[in-house]
Formats: structure tokens, sequence, C-alpha cells
């Protein structure tokens, strides 16, 4: 009879542990993944506003709103579109073509146009005016200027770089330069009291590029945190226990070895003396 080797009881395998570059990956994948989620979404409002965010003639703008001043005039902060050391050609194309409505309230005439920083001041020199901190925000944050009526109307002037006066809604359009301006909305007269419904918009050609490099550059740290996710969760091949004759071998520690008992031959079965046997008699176990 063939001996059978005892089964192989290997060791169990210890358990996996956080490691430093497992934990490294980790956090530089929480990291990566709020500003990646960010950027996305940023591109998609971005590329929202590149294509149903526009009007019909392909203008970015603003909401309407109301601004008037008990002064002749609604004046801007400077605008300052000055070479700070960029490409001001580069700069110039990206923004593409500003434009401006304005409706007069109770249909009064109005004038807007844009001047040089130093000769629209100029101008308004000792008028009573507004000057709006925020086009987007109406009149209320603008801060009132004290001071009368100018000696001539707006339109007389000629230093107007873009105007646009009239009846009902006026419309300007204006191709940003390098320079310093001033946005201006008076009544055609000059007169007291201007009460205007007005929205700004842009062109902004270089929306398109500037949304998908966003999108692109978001989708890109998703995939990086993405791969640093999968290598700090990873699990290792784990061994494969050895197997025999008799399936796989058990695992964990082996049991424990005691000797057998010792066995007492008066007690024991084996040890029973067998009956007496009669000469002549029948043996039951035996067959007739």
């Amino acid at each position: 009879m063939t001996a059978v080797p005892p089964p192989v009881w290997p060791q169990a395998a210890p358990s996996r542990r956080w490691g430093a570059g497992r934990v490294v990956a980790l956090v530089f994948a929480i990291l990566l993944l709020l500003p990646g989620v960010g950027l996305v979404l940023g591109g998609g409002l971005l590329l929202w506003a590149d294509g149903p965010g526009r009007d019909d003639d392909g203008y970015l703008t603003t909401p309407d709103d109301d601004f008037s001043t008990t002064g002749s005039a609604l004046v801007s902060e400077n605008i300052e579109l000055s070479d700070t050391g960029t490409d001001w050609a580069l700069v110039e194309s990206w923004l593409g073509t500003a434009r401006l409505d304005v409706t007069g309230a109770d249909g009064t005439d109005v004038f807007v146009g844009i001047a040089p920083v130093a000769e629209g001041q100029a101008y308004l020199e000792g008028v009573a005016r507004t000057v709006v901190d925020d086009l987007g925000s109406g009149a209320d944050n603008g801060r009132l200027v004290p001071g009368g009526e100018p000696a001539t109307p707006p339109a007389d002037q000629d230093f107007w770089v873009a105007q646009s006066s009239g009846t009902g809604a006026q419309q300007l359009t204006w191709d940003p330069t390098e320079g310093d301006w001033l946005l201006v909305v008076m009544n055609t007269d000059g007169s007291a009291g201007v009460s205007v419904e007005a929205g700004i918009g842009a062109t902004v050609p270089g929306l398109t590029g500037l949304a998908w490099g966003v999108l692109i550059g978001g989708v890109v740290l998703l995939l990086i945190s993405a791969l640093l996710f999968v290598l700090a969760f990873r699990r290792g091949r784990r061994p494969l226990p050895p197997t025999g004759s008799w399936g796989p071998a058990p695992t964990g520690p082996p049991p424990a070895w005691s000797p057998p008992p010792p066995v007492d031959r008066h007690t024991a079965r084996d040890a029973t003396a067998a009956p007496p046997v009669t000469p002549g008699a029948v043996n039951p176990d035996r067959p007739a």
C-alpha cells in the first residue's frame, strides 16, 4: 500500500496594508478630482454660452437693466484697454466687437457715445452726472457728481469714436482698440434727468478656443485622477495554495500534535481469550 504524504499546511497570507505609495496616490487622486470636475463644468458652461447663449447676431449679452440719474449724463468708469506687455492684436481679436443697446424711458430721445477719456472728461467738466461702477448692476452702485447741464448737446462734439442717437432703441457697435475710453449716455439735448434701459454685449470670437481648452484640461485631470484611484485601490495577486492528490491543501496553521493514548491489552478487544473448543462439538459458525 502506497503511503500518502501528509498535507502541507501553508501559512495564512498576511493582510495587505496601505503603504506610503498607495496613500500618496489616493491623496493626489482626490486633489486632481476636484479641479477636474470644476474645469469640465466650466468648459461645458462656456460651450453652452458659445452656442445657445448667443443671440441671433452672434453676441453674448447681459440682461437689460434700468439706469437713471437726476443729472445730465450716465458715465462709465474709465475703460482701460492698455498694452501691458501682451500682444494687443491677439487681445483685440479675442474681444471682437462690442455692442450697447439703449432705449430711452417713455420714448425720450437718447444719445450714446464712446469717447477718449481726456476729451470726454473735459466735455463733462462741471456737468451733473452719475458714474456707474458696474454696468451690469444698474445705477444704484453709481455715485452722483454734482453740477449743471452741458453748454452744448453731446452730438455736436467731434471726439466721439462711436455714437448713436435718436428716438426709441439705439444700438452702438464698437471695435475696441488700445487706449482709455469713456462710455456716455445722455438725453440728446443734454437736459437733466436721464432714464434708460440698457444692455451690453460682445462677439468674443476667442470663446470657442477657451471653452474647448478648459474642457479638455478638465478631462485630462479626471483621467489622471481615475488612474491614481486604480493604483491606490488595486489589490495584488495572492499566491495560489499548493494542491495534492486529495484536492486543495488545507490553509491556516497546522493542528497541534499529541501522542496517542496507551492501550491496555487486558481490556482491549483483541486481548480477550478465545473460548475453548470441545472435540466433536459442532461449530455453529461452520456451514454444515
